[in-house]
Order: C-alpha cells, then sequence, then structure tokens
C-alpha cells in the first residue's frame, strides 16, 4: 500500500526573464521546470533527479523523483570476494494536476524520513531548474492541510473570538475573495508572507470558515480562538496539525494512475469547499 501526501507547488516568476518571452502562468511553468529533467547536486556523490514522466490526461501528469548515490558493495564473482562501486536510485511516485499546481508525493523512508523532506528535495530540483533561469521564478512548496477538524469547531462553537491566517503573493487563480487583497499588498511591498489577524465578541463564522478553506487550498496556516459552550475556557484550534494522506494499492499502469489522479483532485475539492468553481 502507497501513502501519498498533498502538497502544493507555488511559483512567482520575477518578471524579469528573457526580453522576447511571453508571459507564462504559474502551471505552465511548473510543467516546463518538470520537462526540463532538472538535477540538483551531487553532494558527497548523492545527486537529486527527476523521470519518468508521463501524461495521465489533459491536465494530469506522472512522474517520479529520486537520487542517485554511490556505494561500494561486497561481492562474490569467480571464486574470488571483491568490493565492486555500485549505483543506486532509490525513487518515489509523484502525481499533479496542473491547474491546480497541487501533487501527491508517496511516502518514501528510503529517500527521507518524511515526505515532507521529499517535497523539499523537489523544489529545491525546480529552483535550480534551467526553467527557474528563463523566468527568474522562485518556487516553493507546501504542505496541504484537511481543513474539516477547524471548521468543525468553527461552526459548533458559543462563540468565536480570534482568528488569523497567513498568506503569501498571488499565485493560485481559486483563491478567496477576502484573501486576494492581502495577497495584492505581500506583492507591492515586495514581501514574502504576511499574516492577517481579526477580534470580537462574536465573529462571522461563514466568512472564517470560507477564509480557513482557502488557508488550507493555499498550503496557509490558520487558527480560530474559540468557545464551544458558554462555560467553557477559550481554546486555540489550528489549521496546520492535520496533513492530507491518500491511500492507493499501486501506480503500476495508466488506470492506477488516472484512479490516484481523481482521488487528488477530490480531495482538493473537498478542502476548497464552496470555494470550487467547478
Amino acid at each position: 500500500m502507497l501513502e501519498f501526501q498533498l502538497f502544493r507547488i507555488k511559483v512567482y516568476p520575477s518578471g524579469q526573464g528573457l526580453l522576447f518571452d511571453k508571459p507564462k502562468k504559474p502551471p505552465q511553468i511548473i510543467l516546463e521546470a518538470i520537462q526540463s529533467l532538472p538535477e540538483a547536486g551531487p553532494e558527497k556523490h548523492i545527486g537529486w533527479h527527476l523521470g519518468n514522466i508521463s501524461k495521465i490526461d489533459e491536465n494530469g501528469l506522472y512522474f517520479r523523483v529520486g537520487r542517485t548515490t554511490k556505494a561500494r558493495r561486497e561481492v562474490y564473482e569467480d571464486g574470488n570476494f571483491l568490493d565492486k562501486e555500485a549505483e543506486e536510485a532509490p525513487y518515489t511516485h509523484v502525481v499533479l494536476d496542473i491547474p491546480s499546481e497541487v501533487c501527491a508525493i508517496a511516502k518514501k523512508t528510503k529517500l527521507s524520513t518524511t515526505t515532507n523532506g521529499i517535497a523539499n528535495r523537489l523544489v529545491r530540483l525546480f529552483n535550480e531548474s534551467e526553467r527557474a533561469q528563463r523566468y527568474g521564478a522562485k518556487f516553493e512548496i507546501d504542505r496541504i492541510n484537511d481543513p474539516k477538524d477547524l471548521v468543525s469547531f468553527l461552526q459548533q462553537a458559543y462563540v468565536v473570538s480570534k482568528f488569523w491566517m497567513t498568506f503569501e503573493k498571488p499565485n493560485a487563480w481559486d483563491t478567496s475573495d477576502f484573501t486576494k487583497p492581502f495577497q495584492r499588498f505581500v506583492k507591492e511591498t515586495q514581501g514574502e508572507k504576511g499574516k492577517a489577524e481579526v477580534e470580537g465578541e462574536n465573529l462571522k463564522v461563514e466568512v472564517l470558515e470560507e477564509l480557513a478553506r482557502s488557508a488550507a487550498a493555499m498550503g496557509n496556516d490558520a487558527a480560530a480562538r474559540l468557545q464551544l459552550d458558554e462555560k467553557q475556557k477559550p481554546t486555540t484550534m489550528r489549521l496546520r496539525k492535520n496533513p492530507v494522506f491518500i491511500q492507493q494499492d499501486d501506480i503500476s499502469d495508466d488506470e492506477q494512475k488516472k484512479n490516484l489522479l481523481n482521488k487528488v483532485r477530490q480531495a482538493y475539492r473537498k478542502i476548497r469547499g464552496k470555494l470550487s468553481s467547478e
């Protein structure tokens, strides 16, 4: 059984790419970076690579990410015990929904103790790619969290007295309308990240739910200070502690890859909730 974790890839073109290049949207830059087969390293005989790229459907992509290492092995040949240098190349699977920039990465302890570690290596490959240099682009990758617990507590709360969320520069097409002005603020001030916080006697839950879902979908964080009943002391519920996992038996053939991609899309639509325009 393979365990996949959801991440959001983000790319921020600097606008200082080649003079005669037409402006490219972030999903197209991500696609071109993957297709360029970027490499990173080697560090102490370890190099990271992308490979085995194939289309799942018009907007879905499958590829592998892994590392190559050289190690000495003890072997027995022709009556002799020998030390021979051999190359190993452990890898893992990645599926990407190109328009949403959402990807699922399979856990592989031979590559990293955590799937987050693999994701960080993947984004390094993107940042060291020729396409990153061509478009003056910076790539980031963030874990997508499931907002269901935070949303559930918001809906059940007797009172919500504080809410905060983080945000970054504009990237995705499906950002909440409430979030867009904050993102423009970060962009215009040439910042990297921002945080908005609101306090009140009883905040409007419907708006907070949309903001929580937007933060989750964008790979950002959010939290609420609330009481579940009149006598309970206020408690803080946070988004960041709920990564999204998807189980898949195998992805050896095209049909299994399509099945996994559909699971990724369904999980993302569920996270977005009423943000979905589909």
